[in-house]
């Protein structure tokens, strides 16, 4: 798909998943500056790993959403791996202990201790966003609209929001911020969450509302969504499975929106 460029010479690299299972991972680059927003799961690692050596080999900031495995375990691999060099990590998770009450899932709960363990053995700085507090990585802006705070009993909602400036459109990405989440940030960032580009909040379903994305006002977005969620299909055919794709498609094709989702291999937008 040919569009204008958007990024005024950034370039934007979403990761595709490897494996069935659906996962997250961006990497903006421009200008000899790297940023990445979480990193899909471990079998992404040799894809991203690549990727970021082609770059220069350095990240110069790491800006993580929230603990889920299918988008920390990338930057797990990536520091263990210790080829890349990674100046901060910048994350904010609820407590320890809440992760391990709301997830019943052991690799879930395991994943953000190693997370931890990974940083403190490299050594690499840690910076916990604050909400609406800007944070310069060289030429890219990027500033937290939530403070990842836990919200009800599940980890999703507590996905840091950041919106991301480039030299051209900013790109909003949310995370698995889903609506428990969503009114809070729609009365305190009502102008900064406008964004011509945005990431599906939880791979496309049962994430925000329709409303939210009205407010966002996207003309582009970018799906970390498998075929088979994109389709609801697990197996029975188109729309059988249980998921919510097919419903926020059809509020973002109302919208008239350009969407990039998974492909075999890196999506590169300009």
């Amino acid at each position: 798909l040919k569009m204008e460029k958007l990024f005024n010479g950034d370039k934007l690299y979403m990761l595709p998943s490897v494996t069935p299972l659906q996962c997250m991972g961006f990497v903006l680059a421009g200008e000899g500056d790297v940023i990445a927003v979480d990193s899909g799961t471990q079998a992404e690692a040799d894809e991203l790993e690549t990727l970021l050596l082609s770059l220069g080999g350095r990240v110069d900031k790491w800006f993580l959403t929230h603990g889920h495995f299918d988008h920390i375990e990338g930057l797990i691999e990536t520091l263990e791996r210790g080829k890349i060099a990674v100046g901060s990590i910048v994350y904010r998770f609820p407590p320890l202990d809440y992760i391990e009450r709301v997830e019943r899932n052991e690799n879930r709960k395991a994943r953000v201790a190693d997370l931890e363990r990974a940083i403190a053995a490299r050594g690499v700085p840690v910076v916990r966003p604050e909400k609406g507090k800007a944070i310069a990585a060289g030429h890219f802006r990027v500033l937290p609209l939530s403070d990842g705070s836990a919200v009800g009993e599940t980890l999703n909602p507590s996905s840091v929001v950041y919106r991301v400036d480039t030299r051209g459109e900013s790109v909003l990405f949310l995370g698995d911020m889903d609506w428990r989440a969503e009114e809070k940030i729609l009365k305190e960032f009502p102008n900064e969450i406008r964004c011509n580009v945005v990431q599906m909040a939880h791979h496309g379903q049962q994430g925000v509302t329709e409303r939210f994305y009205r407010a966002v006002r996207p003309r582009v977005c970018f799906w970390p969504t498998p075929e088979w969620l994109w389709n609801n299909d697990i197996g029975g055919g188109y729309g059988t499975g249980p998921f919510e794709t097919l419903k926020t498609r059809a509020w973002m094709e109302k919208m008239n929106t350009v969407n990039y989702r998974f492909g075999q291999e890196i999506t590169e937008v300009e």
